[in-house]
């Protein structure tokens, strides 16, 4: 990392409590050849920034006597150039939402490597000063903050997006695989929302048949169809100053779609059977397992509506990409289980854990969350052991299997090698080894993992 900036050196603040922590980046920053000022509470790097040129400024969240994202809020209002990367040992959803919502340029967790903290600079030295935004907001409590659980790399970028999107008004398109956790995804927004407040409004547009949708989300008049006996609101008019979430948009009706786009671009609506123009100002959300730009070319779905929804995608990625997680949401189940069934406290052993980790769960969290609740029903110990998982999810081989299978290769080889080998010099017959061996091994390991490189 070198500080492209001179002979403007790039200057920036590191407040942490932690010595260490403050040595590490002391010694990383400036033998980049950056001016580095070390600030262990929040009135030290206060005094720092007002009389020096401080653009980058790495701060932690779990500081004494005030955070570092309502200190991240307030210096934003007085510097609103300065750039913030935001550290903490406990990475949560709340904490990486609430970071950016705050202002902050980025977030990192605890513990990191010297090399991310140095991307993270690097990415931000790039930033022309004069675009520099300030998202300024004000928190809020949210006691469902952990509705969605996992610290992987893909999920802290999830958190991020909710962060930079929950306190505008954008409209959102989830996209992602069912059981992947759209839904959360949508309510973590609302939950982080200047809406938060006014009420969070879900349809299933797959779960509900054409002909009854339009009642649903617009409403009707008394006796604007048989069956119809009195007024009903529908769920655009109950969500008018909230949050509309449309799960699975990919399934509405081309008519229906027609009918929603023109709410979008107009604010207005009538119900059923009814000519009164009623106005909404609610936030829409929709969510879909489809591809739908293919459902467009089938022309099954708007391109004018697509693009009306798609102002801020999102893309959650399948659980089977991210298996780093699995322990956590393992544990998040268990736990949760435990509060919601009268069975018990449940602990899984290793054995069985590496076991979910390594399966592919094609229906997602959704399949894992089940999975977990049954085995807390049919487990009647403490302890969930390899003996209890159903048999479905041993269908790879085990690890200790390949690494059984590699070593009677290799045992093999070499053992023909030393037997065939003329002479029994070191360096000759080590030689001889790894060219005969390695080239065959690495194919056979490829094989064995169905050419996993990862596994």
């Amino acid at each position: 990392m070198k500080n492209k900036r001179s002979p403007n050196p790039f200057q920036i603040l590191v407040l942490d409590d932690e010595y260490s922590i403050r040595w590490v980046l002391q010694q990383t920053l400036t033998q980049a050849g950056f001016i580095t000022f070390l600030a262990e509470n929040t009135s030290e790097a206060r005094k720092i920034l007002e009389k020096n040129q401080i653009r980058l400024a790495i701060v932690d969240i779990n500081l004494p006597g005030k955070d570092g994202i309502s200190f991240t809020r307030e210096i934003l209002k007085d510097y609103p150039s300065l750039m913030t990367i935001l550290m903490t040992g406990k990475s949560t959803v709340f904490n990486t939402v609430e970071a950016m919502k705050a202002g902050a340029f980025d977030y990192i967790a605890k513990p990191f490597n010297i090399e991310e903290i140095e991307e993270l600079v690097e990415k931000a030295m790039r930033v022309p000063i004069d675009n520099q935004e300030n998202n300024e907001v004000l928190s809020k409590n949210d006691n469902n903050h952990e509705l969605l659980t996992g610290q992987s790399k893909v999920m802290q970028e999830l958190y991020k997006a909710i962060g930079r999107v929950a306190e505008t008004d954008l409209t959102v398109l989830i996209q992602g695989e069912s059981g992947t956790g759209k839904e959360l995804v949508a309510r973590s927004i609302h939950n982080h929302s200047l809406r938060a407040e006014e009420p969070f409004v879900a349809i299933n547009c797959a779960a509900i048949p054409s002909e009854l949708m339009e009642s649903e989300l617009f409403g009707h008049e008394k006796g604007s169809f048989t069956g119809a006996t009195e007024r009903k609101r529908g769920k655009i008019e109950v969500a008018s100053n909230g949050t509309l979430f449309l799960d699975e948009i990919g399934d509405m009706s081309v008519r229906l779609q027609s009918k929603l786009l023109r709410v979008l671009q107009e604010k207005k609506f009538e119900r059923l059977g009814g000519n009164e123009l009623i106005k909404t100002n609610m936030r829409v959300i929709a969510a879909t397992h489809q591809n739908l730009e293919i459902s467009i070319r089938n022309s099954k779905f708007r391109t004018d509506l697509y693009y009306r929804l798609k102002v801020f995608p999102i893309n959650i990625t399948p659980l089977r990409e991210r298996r780093e997680d699995i322990p956590l949401l393992v544990e998040h189940f268990l736990r949760k289980g435990c509060e919601e069934m009268a069975v018990g406290s449940k602990t899984i052993d290793d054995e069985a854990l590496n076991v979910l980790q390594h399966f592919d769960w094609p229906g997602n969290i959704r399949e894992l969350e089940n999975t977990i609740k049954s085995l807390m029903i049919t487990n009647m110990t403490g302890t969930i052991t390899l003996d209890s998982l159903p048999r479905n999810l041993f269908k790879e081989k085990p690890l200790i299997d390949l690494n059984k299978s590699l070593e009677e290769i290799v045992s093999k080889k070499i053992e023909t090698i030393v037997k065939n080998s003329i002479e029994f010099d070191n360096n000759s017959l080590m030689a001889d080894v790894v060219c005969q061996i390695e080239k065959p091994l690495l194919k056979t390991v490829l094989s064995l993992t169905k050419w996993n490189q990862q596994k």
